[in-house]
């Protein structure tokens, strides 16, 4: 018979405070990401708007809009919410959508992303950490898109966004944001529209424009 009270805790004891320090810092992470909400949405997302305590956006890559809102401050601070989708999270899974990483399988890499934003951010100087935090964020004065076409590669990545906006009858405007590089631009080289689709297609027509496809 093998008698277990006599084993050594050390391990164990080991483990549980390991977890209080993990637990820890992630909490001091926190506090530092929800100190500098206000500059982490303008770098994350500069096509969005600020109003009172939100930072609205179009979606989680950072397109034009308002259905996306984030929480800059109060008890809920660093929430975010996609009305059009229904999705949500905190600001670690912000991040890890950001870095395109998976919040419950790689949370480690997600916190590292977030030390590295911070120390970008510490190594500022004082007067340029001013300035980001005033500058204001680009606003889109067409209003807000009436269509969206997602561009992928083969593999079903996302990589280029293309919205339509009809900001007055029978004038309309095409905006399409990269996003690797995260600006309103085109992707270089410009890639075709439904990847995903012509690799099961037998034939493939091309046609001009996203909605005629």
């Amino acid at each position: 018979m093998l008698d277990f009270n006599d084993a050594p805790t050390s391990n164990t004891r080991k483990a549980a405070g390991d977890g209080t320090d993990a637990n820890r810092e992630k909490s001091e992470i926190r506090t530092a990401l929800n100190d500098q909400l206000a500059l982490l949405a303008v770098d994350i997302w500069p096509s969005g708007k600020r109003r009172q305590n939100k930072y609205l956006v179009g979606d989680v890559m950072g397109g034009p809009g308002d259905s996306l809102e984030l929480l800059l401050s109060g008890p809920k601070a660093g929430l975010w919410t996609d009305r059009a989708t229904g999705e949500g999270g905190d600001i670690f899974d912000l991040i890890a959508r950001y870095y395109s990483l998976n919040v419950q399988t790689q949370f480690p890499h997600v916190l590292e992303k977030a030390r590295e934003w911070l120390g970008r951010v510490s190594a500022m100087p004082p007067s340029a950490v001013v300035a980001s935090k005033a500058k204001a964020p680009v606003v889109d004065e067409l209003g807000p898109p009436t269509a969206k076409w997602d561009y992928q590669d083969a593999s079903g990545k996302l990589i280029a966004v293309v919205y339509r906006h009809d900001p007055e009858p029978g004038r309309k405007e095409f905006r399409p944001w990269d996003v690797r590089r995260r600006k309103m631009t085109p992707p270089e080289p410009r890639p075709l529209y439904n990847q995903p689709g012509m690799l099961k297609a037998d034939q493939v027509v091309l046609v001009e424009g996203e909605k005629c496809a």
